[in-house]
């Protein structure tokens, strides 16, 4: 299909932020929506069901919807509730609506419906089921995969991202980058405790936004994994956090490792190579710096050090 009117959910969150900044560098006419409103975007509270005439009102003229809004966890004023009400509800909501008006869907998923995230080489095929990781999260994503597959059975044109550990501009504080990042950045010492030499994939918004890019462009209505392909350890992390925000220090635990090293989230890309012709292109180093810079796009970054 050629890019035309796009609806996005989670426009002002940290995916959604990097999928509309790909989608305009792509020639695309974003209709932004989240839950605040703000940033240019109209207002929809994912946890309400809106009837068809209001999901039209709210995407008028759409060619296809890119589905990133979601609650990643319980904050003040939210519960597991909400977690299965914008999760889960308005998934079927979507794609009640897209179904009607044979609108295709992008659904951004997670890895963490994997039924064992640290297999290694993960393929879509494998199999899924609840984890301890992902916990109530990922049994959210888990139903709505389950429910949206069903649609697509039923005709839906419908295609599911599966990303590995994502980070990017503007990502929650709590997650490890993060806070390896702004301990380096206050001249604290980066605190390690094992495992240290666990590897995760962490692969850049910016590297999922081309893939639903090229998702949309090509039509590629299917499940697809995307991953960085180089996972790097816990330890490796802080070191390049200590790096570019110029404190080096890491405080490494008394202790060793007591069990041998896993990969987390380690899947594997072949089947986007080959539908997408997509490959990842930002690595650790770049897209931690891209955090620090605040920018959505390794151009914005190249920009960003011209004018340094």
């Amino acid at each position: 299909m050629v890019l035309g009117r796009i609806g996005l959910t989670g426009a002002t969150g940290m995916v959604g932020r990097h999928i509309r900044a790909a989608l305009d560098a792509a020639g695309a006419k974003v209709v932004a929506v989240s839950r605040s409103g703000g940033n240019d975007s109209a207002r929809w509270n994912l946890a309400k069901w809106l009837e068809l005439d209001a999901l039209d009102a709210l995407f008028p003229k759409v060619d296809a919807i890119v589905h990133a809004g979601a609650l990643v966890y319980p904050t003040v004023g939210t519960s597991q509730s909400d977690l299965f009400d914008v999760n889960v509800r308005a998934c079927a909501n979507l794609a009640e609506w897209a179904s009607a008006r044979l609108i295709p869907l992008v659904f951004i998923s997670s890895s963490s419906v994997y039924a064992n995230p640290d297999a290694g080489h993960l393929c879509e095929e494998d199999l899924l089921g609840r984890n301890d990781l992902g916990g109530f999260y990922g049994m959210t994503k888990l139903l709505a995969e389950d429910m949206l597959v069903r649609y697509r059975i039923q005709g839906l044109q419908l295609a599911v991202v599966r990303p590995s550990a994502i980070y990017g501009c503007g990502g929650p504080l709590i997650k490890m980058p993060y806070k390896f990042l702004n301990a380096a950045a206050q001249g604290e010492a980066i605190d390690l405790t094992p495992p240290i030499d666990d590897k995760i994939d962490f692969v850049h918004a910016a590297d999922l936004s081309n893939a639903v890019v090229r998702i949309l462009e090509r039509s590629c209505w299917t499940t697809l994994n995307i991953a960085s392909g180089a996972p790097v350890s816990i330890r490796e992390l802080a070191t390049v956090c200590g790096d570019l925000a110029g404190q080096r220090g890491i405080a490494l635990p008394a202790e060793s490792d007591l069990r041998p090293p896993l990969q987390r989230f380690f899947l594997n890309t072949d089947l986007a190579q080959l539908r997408l012709d997509w490959q990842p292109q930002i690595d650790i180093r770049q897209g931690l710096s891209m955090v620090l810079a605040g920018c959505l796009t390794s151009t914005q970054l190249t920009t960003h050090k011209q004018k340094e």
